[in-house]
């Protein structure tokens, strides 16, 4: 169920941007790293990771060009325009803390039973036994300042860390005794992926020269 409401709340993402606020598309093919927007056929799910702790249930969705550019064509314009809608917001978090090039993940957080507490700073990423810590977040939920969830109540943010994701190797999301380490059997269906388009664009960039 979850799962399913930041789906649905991700599809919607679109009405949030404006076209003042998309950065030049040269920006984000840069940030893309070579992978062209819009013809990648991973589902959301794919890159959605679950965990829970005590009451809450946090899913967590990484929000780099590189790995959105993987997904089908709705789910990544959708993630896209999120992230550019708010891009102000983010960039004013990287500079207040010298940050060049954050990472970015869309999180949300479910309560289970009423009054449930969260804390979005215990949120962390771990890679090669090294933390990447959250050093904001950019709110998208009137209510999340407050701290506390009520029963199935959902919160989410853009959460800005404090160096970029290590989207090409294994992570491990963790919140208190909550840990995910599902992200290693995705980077299998990931690289495929990467290569499928790669050798699509490698193959029309041969018949062109022909």
């Amino acid at each position: 169920m979850t799962r399913l409401l930041v789906a649905r709340w991700v599809a919607g993402a679109l009405v949030l941007a404006t076209p003042a606020a998309l950065p030049a598309q040269q920006q984000a093919d840069t940030a893309g790293g070579g992978i062209p927007a819009g013809q990648g056929t991973v589902p959301l799910s794919q890159i959605q990771l679950q965990l829970q702790s005590n009451n809450l249930v946090i899913v967590f969705v990484p929000l780099d060009e590189s790995v959105v550019r993987l997904l089908a064509p709705n789910s990544y314009r959708s993630l896209h325009a999120l992230v550019q809608s708010y891009r102000a917001r983010i960039d004013s978090i990287a500079q207040d803390n010298g940050i060049q090039r954050p990472g970015l993940a869309l999180v949300s957080f479910t309560g289970l039973e009423p009054n449930t507490p969260f804390n979005p700073e215990l949120l962390t990423v771990t890679v090669h036994a090294q933390a990447v810590r959250p050093v904001g977040e950019v709110a998208m939920s009137p209510s999340f300042s407050d701290r506390v969830l009520a029963v199935h109540q959902q919160v989410t943010a853009i959460f800005v860390f404090d160096r970029s994701l290590p989207l090409r190797e294994s992570f491990t999301v963790s919140y208190l005794d909550g840990t995910s380490d599902d992200w290693q059997s995705r980077l299998s269906r990931l690289d495929d992926e990467r290569t499928r388009i790669l050798g699509r664009m490698h193959a029309a960039a041969d018949t062109g020269r022909r």
